[in-house]
């Protein structure tokens, strides 16, 4: 993937000049012509400071294909698709002319997670403060706060599911590896089967059922974390290749959750409250958000708390803990002065109201919404509050929908951090840039 300047600007016989196939008015090239791409080439060669490739690929393209995917919402498949065969994403890598590259999905992966969060953060506040300098003077320091939960794609938890997943976990790898380690063990995997799935066909199970299916799925836990146990430090021990050693790794990792969660169900049948409770056994940083909503009273994600000045989008406090709305509006206002964003009036809804003396201190204009009686001469006119409003709306109905955050498939923390960071980066360079 190593391209020398000559190779990217020539001219080759049968190429097609991208002048002609994305013309001037293009947006998507109207935004790219505008980036200051020597910054985003330095933090591009930042990221490969160390040892990791032994010959890092160019920053230019590289950069490009990083700023075309947070534009775009594709997969990384879509995209090596795209770098073959679109103009728009040649346009962007650096190229002059259109003709067939190819480029493999996992180089963009591993680019991504050579980046870090940190350098892509440096990618969206330089981007952030390019959107805001374009501003008009008026909308200056106006910010409209509310929160918001980017929902992971985890299935709604129930004890006895969570129980059965770990279950069929620890099983698999009994039966994986039981012969490679020359043990033998008896984990009754079809036994608990059939008592799980009848418990499943019961329309509405009473609470002693419920307490009988919860008991048994405890013992079958309890038994089979013993035998996993056994066969991972069995394993261990005979490990030869490095592909072998990160499996095991991870099997124990694995190991470790299970025990974690067996403790808390354990826990909970016998009455104890558990703070910070495991959901989910493959996403186990993901916490229940309590939202109150009509159409879904708790979510699973990442809550963020968000601000819209003019029509820039700027991030603030993100979390995967349901912070207090109030917390994350104060937290918003101290990160948005550290990175020197000018803030003079904040409008929020009623669950900010807490934050009344904080904004008198900071001198910031008191824009939230109150409960009960209103005064009769308010800070900010309520038509105002309104557009303001339904405008900090619609930017999250925006992100969620046109860049992909309504269910994300991240199977890690980074990539879901990443992935809420790249459509900061897409909702700016689209609509604010």
């Amino acid at each position: 993937m190593k391209f020398s300047q000559k190779s990217v600007a020539a001219y080759t016989l049968f190429a097609t000049h991208l002048d002609t196939l994305v013309p001037e008015h293009e947006s998507k090239r109207i935004v790219l012509d505008n980036l200051n791409w020597d910054e985003l080439e330095f933090i591009a060669k930042e990221a490969y400071t160390s040892e990791f490739y032994q010959e890092a690929p160019n920053p230019r393209i590289m950069m490009g294909m990083f700023v075309y995917s947070c534009l775009a919402d594709k997969t990384y498949r879509e995209l090596e698709e795209d770098f073959s065969y679109n103009a728009v994403c040649q346009y962007a890598c650096g190229f002059t002319e259109m003709k067939q590259r190819t480029l493999d999905h996992t180089t963009i992966i591993k680019f991504e997670q050579n980046l870090g969060e940190e350098n892509i953060l440096k990618i969206k506040d330089m981007i952030e403060m390019a959107c805001i300098k374009k501003t008009p003077p008026r909308s200056k320091g106006s910010h409209s706060f509310d929160t918001t939960v980017f929902e992971s794609n985890v299935t709604y938890p129930t004890d006895t599911k969570l129980m059965e997943q770990v279950r069929k976990f620890l099983v698999e790898v009994i039966t994986t590896h039981q012969k490679r380690v020359k043990q033998n063990h008896r984990h009754y995997g079809r036994v608990a089967k059939a008592e799980y799935v009848g418990f499943c066909k019961k329309r509405k199970p009473t609470k002693k059922i419920i307490k009988k299916m919860k008991k048994s799925q405890l013992q079958y836990l309890r038994r089979n974390i013993n035998q996993a146990e056994e066969v991972i430090n069995a394993l261990i021990k005979i490990v030869e290749t490095k592909l072998d050693k990160k499996q095991s790794k991870k099997l124990k990792t694995k190991l470790e959750i299970s025990k974690k969660i067996y403790e808390q169900q354990r826990a909970l049948y016998e009455g104890e409250k558990i703070k910070n409770r495991i959901v989910s056994f493959y996403r186990p940083e993901v916490r229940p958000i309590f939202r109150g909503k009509t159409k879904q009273s708790t979510e699973f994600g990442v809550k963020t708390g968000m601000t819209i000045q003019g029509k820039t989008l700027t991030l603030g406090k993100k979390s995967y803990n349901n912070f207090y709305d109030g917390h994350g509006l104060k937290e918003t206002i101290m990160v948005l002065r550290n990175k020197g964003h000018p803030v003079k009036e904040m409008i929020g809804d009623k669950g900010n109201q807490g934050c009344q003396r904080f904004l008198k201190q900071e001198n910031i204009k008191n824009g939230l919404e109150r409960r009960g009686k209103q005064e009769k001469s308010k800070n900010i006119p309520k038509k105002r509050f309104l557009r303001e409003r339904n405008k900090m709306e619609g930017a999250f109905g925006t992100i969620k929908n046109v860049f992909g955050l309504m269910k994300m498939r991240a199977k890690t923390e980074f990539g879901d951090q990443v992935k809420i960071l790249k459509a900061c980066i897409g909702y700016n360079l689209k609509y604010a840039f």
